[in-house]
């Protein structure tokens, strides 16, 4: 598992997490198993995401990580607002959407593994365009 309920408790406190899951660690599963899948669902285009979520300990990526945490986070204040203050929650999780897409945009690149072929060589989209025709008029 790339994120546990155990590690949560950076980004929010235990007996809060209790309260609003009502003791329910199936919540709060569901909860990381939908923030991952969110945070996937960003990088997939581009990066290798079954190699990063596969990562464990010190291995992961800290930005993915904590992206990861506060989506999870988000998706636990969805269900109530028990001793947590809904705008700054609200930020942060409006900061790692924006940030995620620059990254599904190509603009932002963190350091994670490229999407390879079966030969692993790296798989990158390319765009072909040009500027639209200028045309003078005498």
């Amino acid at each position: 598992m790339y994120l546990t309920p155990e590690e949560l408790k950076s980004h929010m406190y235990a007996h809060i997490v209790e309260e609003i899951t009502e003791g329910d660690e199936q919540i709060v599963l569901q909860a990381i198993e939908a923030a991952v899948e969110e945070v996937r669902s960003y990088l997939r285009p581009r990066y290798d995401t079954d190699r990063i979520f596969a990562a464990e300990g010190s291995e992961r990526n800290a930005l993915v990580l904590e992206n990861t945490q506060i989506v999870t986070v988000w998706n636990l204040i969805k269900l109530s607002n028990v001793e947590t203050i809904y705008e700054i929650w609200k930020e942060r999780y409006d900061r790692v959407i924006k940030y995620l897409e620059g990254v599904a945009a190509g603009t932002r690149t963190p350091s994670l593994p490229l999407l390879t072929d079966e030969k692993g060589e790296v798989r990158i989209r390319m765009r072909c365009g040009s500027n639209p025709k200028f045309r003078h008029s005498f």
